[in-house]
């Protein structure tokens, strides 16, 4: 259990990290306003081809595809009814589903609502180191991020040691590759993948293989969040048991802690309202 706890708080980290540059001045992340790699006016028209059990290495995100799009491309592993709702004491809350999809292949998702913001707000809270330690002090030791061209970055993670069946683990250390576009006037795509070739990466690490696709869409006041995420697990950090496979509930409490966002723009929203009122 101590297993997969950590792997999923690791995997959570890979999934909030939806980076898109936005005004320093929002959260003080120092990155500038306005930068995206691509634009497109409408989501894209192409239809995904559905992810398969078995076949889960072949799934391509696409690009510029609509959150509803990517959703029902998972349709064929995954019932909409599986989503759970869950809701912790810190205040997060949403929806969150994982998937085995065979070998050691997993598809973590979660769905919630950042209230009263806007998409650029949320990549905001994202980028602020502030936030990701305020949520995850316990599993992180460092994030930087760089970037390495128009709406492209790289982001450097650093986990603290934690326990594991055979006894505690070393500082792991792994590099992602993020990329962001923009749909429309204000929707955001990010798309995050492990760095494979990267030279820091240390070889005992959440997962060998991740691909993270985050959708953010402006419904009226709101903005809807949606992550789907595809991950080759590593086994000495998530075993396959006899009794049961780690990699399941690894990916549930994943989804789970990415729910933070909704409590981050409720809070935000009551302090404003305060504000005006004193």
């Amino acid at each position: 259990m101590t297993t997969s706890c950590f792997w999923a708080a690791a995997l959570l980290l890979s999934f909030l990290i939806l980076i898109a540059e936005v005004s320093a001045s929002v959260f003080g992340s120092g990155i500038n306003a306005g930068t995206f790699n691509q634009h497109r006016r409408n989501y894209a028209r192409e239809v995904l081809k559905k992810l398969k059990h078995g076949a889960a290495d072949t799934f391509d995100f696409g690009r510029f595809q609509s959150p509803n799009a990517i959703d029902k491309a998972m349709s064929d592993c995954r019932s909409s009814n599986s989503f759970k709702y869950h809701t912790a004491k810190d205040g997060r809350e949403g929806y969150y589903c994982s998937t085995r999809l065979g070998g050691d292949w997993v598809l973590a998702e979660s769905k919630q609502v950042a209230k009263d913001c806007v998409p650029a707000e949320v990549l905001a809270a994202y980028l602020d180191g502030t936030n990701q330690k305020k949520w995850n002090e316990d599993k992180v030791l460092d994030i930087k991020i760089a970037k390495t061209g128009s709406g492209l970055y790289r982001q450097d993670m650093v986990l603290k040691p934690q326990r594991v069946l055979t006894g505690k683990t070393t500082i792991m250390r792994y590099t992602q590759k993020i990329r962001v576009d923009k749909i429309g006037n204000s929707n955001y795509n990010a798309f995050v993948e492990l760095d494979t070739k990267s030279k820091s990466n240390t070889k005992l690490r959440p997962f060998h293989i991740l691909k993270v696709n985050v959708g953010l869409e402006q419904v009226g006041n709101n903005v809807h969040i949606y992550a789907a995420g595809i991950m080759k697990v590593n086994r000495k950090i998530v075993p396959n048991l006899y009794i049961f496979d780690a990699s399941g509930i690894a990916g549930a409490m994943a989804g789970k802690g990415t729910l933070w966002l909704s409590k981050h723009f409720q809070d935000r929203s009551a302090n404003i309202r305060k504000n005006r009122i004193d």
